[in-house]
C-alpha cells in the first residue's frame, strides 16, 4: 500500500461524525421489541461492532454476593442463576449497551443490578443506606487535570447519582503525565474522554459535560439546572473564575473543595453551613473576579501566590515557579500527586455528602513528611497534623536573622575603640571641642552615607578632641566583600558626608586615613578647626551638603533617556576630584544590553550559591515592621518589584528551594530584574581607584558619595548594582578563595566578557558599579540607626 493510499483511509477529528464525538452510550434491552430490533440491525448494519458478552458471569457474582454465607459449588451457582434468570434467554436478560466512540458492545445486568454488584465491595465502607443516599447526590467538577480523578474517583465509588463536569480544552500530550487516559483521545475535549471513561466504568451515571467550561454566563446553570449542586469541586487553573465560583456557590449554599496537588493540601469551604464565610478563607481579601479577568498571567502570579499560600508550598514546587517561562511552560502536576489528591478531595466530598462533621479550612496530607524521616525512625505513625507540625518546624529560619559576628571580626567595644583612638599621637593645638548638639549634626550626616546592604557599618568615636570612625566588620563582613573593602567604601562616603556637614558648620576638619598602623578597624580620625590649619580638606564640594539628606537609593524603572553632556561632565569632575578616581560609563544600546546580561548572571550565582545567598537574604527585611525595629537592611518594598516579581523573591529566601533550581541548572528568571533595571538606564556607570588597598577603596568611598550628591542635585537617580565588582575582587585577587568551584567558572566567565566593556585590571580597585536613570520618586528609604547605637562620646 502507497503512503498516499494508506493516508487516505485516515479518519481525521473534523471528519469524525457526531455520534463518535459523543459520550453518551447507547442501550438495547431486548426483552422490548423496539429495542431488539435496534440491536439487530445495529449487528447487521456495522462490522465494527465487538460484542463483549460476560452476563453469564455476571450473573454468578450476583448470586454469589447474595448469599455471602455459604460456599457454592458451580452446580449450585448455576441453579441459583436459572432461578434467578426466570426463563429469561441469557442473550436478551438485562441491557445491551453500545459505546459508538470505540464500537464496543457490551452485555451488562441492568442498572439496579449492576450498581448493587459493583457496589458491593463498598460495603461497610459505605454502607447500604449511604449508598442510597449518595445516588441521589449532584457533585460539579470544574477543571479536568486533577478534576478527571476526582470525577472517576466519585464514579469508582459511586458517590454522586449525577456527576457535572467542565473544561473547554483538549486533550493534550502533555496531559498524559497526569491524565488517565488513552493516546487515542488525544484532541478530544476533556470533557468528552472523561465522561465516556465514566460511561465505560459505569454507564447509568448520569454525566453532565460542559465543554465550554464554566464561565460568568453557563455558572448558574453549572450550579442549578435540573436540580442544585450538593459540592462544587474547584480545579480549575483560572483565577476569575475560581473566584466566581465561589461567590456564587456562596449564594446558594453550595460548600467548595478544592485540591491543589502540591503537598496534598486539601481546602474545603462549607458555605452550605457558614453562608457569611469569606472566600478562599480571606487570603484574597475582598478581590473581584472582575478586577483579575483582564491580568495577564504574569500579574496573577501574586494573587495565586495568596491563594495556595507561599509559605507552604513544597520545596520542589516553589523552585519550580522560578522555572516557568524559562525551562517549563508551566508548573508541574505528578501523576502521583494528582491521583493522590483526586482519591482525597473525591473522600471529602464524600463524607460532606454524607452529612459527616468536615470542617471549612486547610487540611495536609503530605506524603513526603508522613513517609520520611532519619534511618530506623518509624514513620507510619506520623499524622497528617504531625506531618504539617513537622512542615513548620523545619522551615527556613527568618531570613533577616543576623547570624552571630565571628571572633575574627567581632564589633568594636566602644571602650576599646575610645582608647585606640586615645593612643593617636597628640593633636594639633586650637582645635574646637564639638558640643553635643553640634557633633550629633556632623554624625548625623555621616549615617546618612550609603552602605552595601544598609548594613551602617560603623561606630563613632568622640574622644579628647577628635572624632573617630570605627569598622565595625561584623555588620558588613560577607562573601562579596573580599577584606572587608566594601564596608570601607561606605566608610569614606560617610567621612565625606561629614566634611561637608563641618564645613557647613563653619568649620575646618583635617580627616586622617587609617592614622593607626596595624588598626584597620579605626579607618579614619577627625579634627576640627574654627580657622583655615594645614592638611584640612578643601572647599570645593561644599555645594553638595544640602543633598546629604536627599540621596537615596531608587530602583524605580523608568523608560531609557539619554545622559545630558553636562550631567556626564559634572558626575567625572565630582569623581575625580578625588586625586586618582576615575568614572566609566556605559551609554550604548549594545553596552547596556550587555552590561544587564552580565549583572543578571551575576544576581543569578550570587543566589545560586549557599554562602551568597545567605548573605543576601541577611539584609532582606520581609515587611514594615521588621525594618522600622531593625533600622538596618533594605526592606523588600524598596525594591520596587512588580508584584509578581515580588512573589518569586519571597521564593527564593529560602535556601533549599535556591538548591533545587541550582542543581537543574535553571535560574534564568534570576536575571530578569537586571535586565528591566537597565533597560530604563541613561548609563551604567562604575568608579575606579588605581590600587585596591583599604586606603584606596577609603578614597573610593567619598569619590562615590560625591558622585551621587551631584546626582541627586540634577535630579538623577542612582541605583547601585555591586555584586560584579565584589565577585570579581574575590575571584581576582584572593584566587576565589571561600567561591564554590561552579560560581568560580561563572565568574571567570562573566570577567572575561566584562572586561571588553571597563578599562580595568586585576590591581585596580573597583569601588561600585551602578545605574543613573530619570525615575519617579522612590516609593521607599532605608532606615538608619539611632545615634544612640552608633556614636559613643567621652
Amino acid at each position: 500500500m502507497t503512503t498516499t493510499s494508506w493516508q487516505q483511509l485516515i479518519s481525521h477529528p473534523s471528519q469524525r461524525d457526531a455520534e463518535s464525538a459523543g459520550w453518551r452510550p447507547r442501550f438495547f434491552r431486548p426483552t422490548r421489541e423496539e429495542d431488539a430490533e435496534l440491536l439487530g440491525r445495529l449487528l447487521r448494519d456495522d462490522p465494527r461492532v465487538q460484542v463483549f458478552d460476560t452476563i453469564d458471569r455476571q450473573l454468578r457474582d450476583l448470586v454469589k454476593t447474595r448469599h455471602p454465607r455459604r460456599t457454592l459449588g458451580d452446580q449450585e451457582i448455576a441453579r441459583l442463576v436459572e432461578e434467578h434468570l426466570r426463563g429469561v434467554p441469557r442473550l436478551a436478560y438485562g441491557v445491551w449497551v453500545h459505546y459508538p466512540w470505540s464500537h464496543r458492545l457490551v452485555h451488562l445486568l441492568d442498572e439496579a443490578e449492576f450498581v448493587e454488584l459493583r457496589t458491593n465491595r463498598n460495603k461497610y465502607k459505605i454502607s447500604a443506606e449511604e449508598q442510597a443516599t449518595l445516588a441521589g447526590r449532584r457533585i460539579g467538577v470544574v477543571g479536568l487535570s486533577v478534576g478527571q480523578s476526582v470525577a472517576l474517583t466519585i464514579a469508582l465509588e459511586r458517590s454522586a447519582g449525577e456527576l457535572r463536569i467542565a473544561d473547554f480544552d483538549d486533550l493534550e500530550l502533555s496531559n498524559m503525565n497526569r491524565i488517565r487516559t488513552g493516546v487515542h483521545n488525544l484532541d478530544v475535549p476533556k470533557v468528552v474522554a472523561t465522561a465516556r471513561d465514566i460511561a465505560e466504568l459505569d454507564p447509568f451515571l448520569q454525566v453532565k459535560c460542559f465543554s465550554e467550561g464554566v464561565n460568568p454566563d453557563n455558572l448558574e446553570r453549572f450550579l442549578l439546572e435540573g436540580g442544585k449542586l450538593d459540592i462544587a469541586v474547584d480545579e480549575c487553573d483560572s483565577l476569575d473564575i475560581k473566584l466566581e465560583l465561589r461567590l456564587r456557590a456562596r449564594a446558594h449554599r453550595i460548600p467548595v473543595v478544592m485540591d491543589t496537588s502540591d503537598r496534598g493540601l486539601i481546602d474545603v469551604e462549607r458555605f452550605d453551613l457558614e453562608p457569611d464565610r469569606p472566600i478562599l478563607h480571606g487570603l484574597v481579601g475582598d478581590l473581584r473576579p472582575e478586577r483579575i479577568r483582564g491580568l495577564s498571567t504574569e500579574d496573577k502570579v501574586p494573587y495565586v501566590m495568596q491563594i495556595i499560600g507561599q509559605d507552604t508550598l513544597s520545596t520542589r514546587f516553589a523552585a519550580t515557579l522560578l522555572e516557568v517561562q524559562q525551562t517549563v511552560s508551566t508548573w508541574p502536576q505528578l501523576g502521583s500527586a494528582v491521583v493522590h489528591g483526586g482519591a482525597a478531595a473525591a473522600d471529602t466530598a464524600r463524607r460532606i455528602a454524607l452529612g459527616e462533621p468536615v470542617r471549612s479550612g486547610r487540611y495536609y496530607v503530605d506524603l513526603e513528611q508522613i513517609i520520611s524521616g532519619p534511618e530506623q525512625e518509624p514513620a507510619a505513625a506520623v499524622s497528617a497534623t504531625a506531618a504539617s507540625a513537622a512542615t513548620a518546624a523545619s522551615a527556613t529560619p527568618p531570613a533577616s536573622a543576623t547570624p552571630p559576628a565571628s571572633a575574627a571580626h567581632a564589633p568594636p567595644r566602644p571602650a576599646l575603640a575610645a582608647a585606640s583612638l586615645a593612643r593617636l599621637p597628640a593633636g594639633e593645638a586650637g582645635a574646637v571641642e564639638l558640643d553635643r548638639e553640634r557633633l550629633r549634626r556632623l554624625v548625623e550626616a555621616g549615617v546618612a552615607a550609603p552602605s552595601g546592604g544598609n548594613c551602617q557599618p560603623w561606630l563613632w568615636v568622640y574622644e579628647a578632641g577628635r572624632l573617630g570612625l570605627f569598622h565595625d566588620r561584623a555588620r558588613s563582613e560577607s562573601l562579596a566583600d573580599f577584606q572587608g573593602a566594601g564596608g570601607v567604601v561606605a566608610l569614606g562616603a560617610a567621612a565625606e558626608n561629614v566634611v561637608l556637614a563641618a564645613h557647613r558648620e563653619g568649620l575646618s576638619v583635617r580627616v586622617s586615613p587609617f592614622p593607626r598602623e596595624g588598626d584597620e578597624d579605626l579607618t579614619a580620625a577627625f579634627e576640627f578647626f574654627g580657622a583655615p590649619v594645614s592638611g584640612a580638606e578643601g572647599h570645593a564640594m561644599d555645594a553638595l551638603a544640602d543633598a546629604i539628606g536627599l540621596r537615596h537609593t531608587n530602583r524605580r524603572q523608568s523608560g531609557r533617556a539619554a545622559l545630558a553632556d553636562e550631567h556626564r561632565e559634572a558626575l567625572a569632575a565630582a569623581v575625580r576630584s578625588v586625586p586618582g578616581a576615575d568614572l566609566q560609563l556605559l551609554e550604548s544600546p549594545a553596552e547596556l544590553e550587555e552590561i544587564a546580561a552580565l549583572i543578571g548572571a551575576g544576581d543569578r550565582a550570587r543566589l545560586l550559591a549557599q554562602r551568597t545567598h545567605a548573605d543576601m537574604m541577611k539584609e532582606i527585611r520581609w515587611t514594615e515592621a521588621e525594618a522600622a525595629a531593625r533600622r538596618d537592611g533594605i526592606f523588600v518594598g524598596a525594591f520596587e518589584l512588580s508584584p509578581a516579581d515580588l512573589a518569586g523573591f519571597r521564593i527564593c529566601r529560602d535556601w533549599r528551594t535556591m538548591d533545587l533550581v541550582r542543581r537543574w541548572g535553571g535560574g534564568g528568571a534570576l536575571e530578569k530584574a537586571a535586565h528591566k533595571a537597565v533597560a530604563g538606564a541613561m548609563a551604567v556607570a562604575l568608579i575606579t581607584m588605581p590600587r585596591a588597598g583599604l586606603a584606596d577603596y577609603f578614597q573610593g568611598g567619598r569619590a562615590l558619595e560625591r558622585a551621587w550628591l551631584t546626582a541627586t542635585q540634577r535630579g538623577i537617580a542612582v541605583y547601585p548594582m555591586a555584586t560584579l565588582p565584589y565577585l570579581f575582587a574575590r575571584l581576582v585577587r584572593g584566587g576565589g578563595e571561600g567561591m564554590d568551584p561552579e560560581t568560580i567558572e561563572v565568574a571567570r566567565a562573566l570577567r572575561a566578557r566584562y572586561l571588553r566593556l571597563f578599562d580595568v585590571a586585576d590591581a585596580t580597585a573597583e569601588i561600585l558599579l551602578f545605574r543613573l536613570s530619570h525615575a519617579d520618586p522612590a516609593s521607599t528609604r532605608s532606615l538608619r540607626r539611632p545615634l544612640e547605637e552608633v556614636l559613643v562620646a567621652r
